[in-house]
């Protein structure tokens, strides 16, 4: 702010509001004290209009890198997972980052679109006002949208880390494939639809009381206290989809 403010003073010094007179009718350029005020009324809403949103995107962009950190910090199923969470989550706050670069930019560049409008209508010397105005306004419009493509890719790479966290780890290599006529060298293996059926005999859990938030579904975050549930989790959830369901644990349910 303290930036935008010196800048805003900056121009307005430069562009004679400083010195007031007597404004004449049209200005060195030949375009009427009319036709100044208006455009550069023009670019100094466009130009607030374009910090704006680049700061809705910065707070985007850091939501979203808030969001990429606390899911590699969760913890991932998968050692890979993980990695992969980690490299998500830092580009999340390198984008954050830009974004809000790119707002305090934004924010300048409106600054001087403001104080040339100010200039415009109010000074003596209204000399380059226009060209002042035009000048703030591109820089903020540039920087709403680089900041504005920030926030996106904040976003992906946030979702790309729960992704990560939440992958399932790859199927065993399936085994070699016997020669026609040879004898089995391992015991046949009967297995069975519901995944984990022959450990959750075992196991009895509250689901209700482990489902936190009661939105009918339990997260690795939700069921972490129990050792057992994270052990098997992967197996018990069937889709793979990093929550379970009643349905999936029926078998381990009081």
């Amino acid at each position: 702010m303290k930036s935008t403010t010196t800048l805003t003073l900056a121009v307005i010094a430069a562009l004679g509001l400083a010195a007031p007179a007597f404004a004449q009718s049209t200005t060195t350029t030949g375009v009427t004290n009319a036709q100044t005020e208006q455009q550069t009324d023009e670019d100094a809403k466009a130009a607030t209009q374009d910090a704006t949103q680049a700061n809705a995107a910065a707070e985007d962009a850091t939501a979203a890198a808030n969001t990429a950190v606390q899911a590699s910090q969760a913890g991932a199923v998968t050692a890979e997972g993980a990695m992969a969470a980690d490299a998500n989550a830092a580009t999340a706050q390198a984008a954050a980052g830009q974004a809000q670069a790119a707002a305090a930019q934004a924010e300048a560049g409106a600054g001087q679109a403001q104080a040339a409008d100010a200039v415009a209508n109010y000074g003596a010397n209204k000399g380059n006002a226009i060209e002042a105005a035009q000048a703030g306004a591109n820089v903020a419009d540039q920087a709403a949208d680089t900041a504005t493509a920030a926030a996106a890719q904040a976003q992906s790479a946030a979702s790309a880390a729960q992704d990560a966290v939440t992958a399932p780890p790859p199927p065993p290599p399936m085994p070699p494939m016997q020669p026609e006529g040879s004898a089995a060298t391992t015991a046949d293996v009967d297995v069975t639809s519901h995944p984990g059926n022959s450990v959750s005999s075992n196991y009895h859990i509250d689901f209700d009381a482990m489902d936190a938030n009661h939105d009918g579904n339990i997260t690795r975050a939700e069921g972490k206290g129990n050792a057992d549930l994270m052990r098997e989790f992967h197996v018990v959830d069937a889709n793979h989809n990093g929550r379970l369901t009643k349905e999936e644990m029926k078998g381990w349910l009081d």
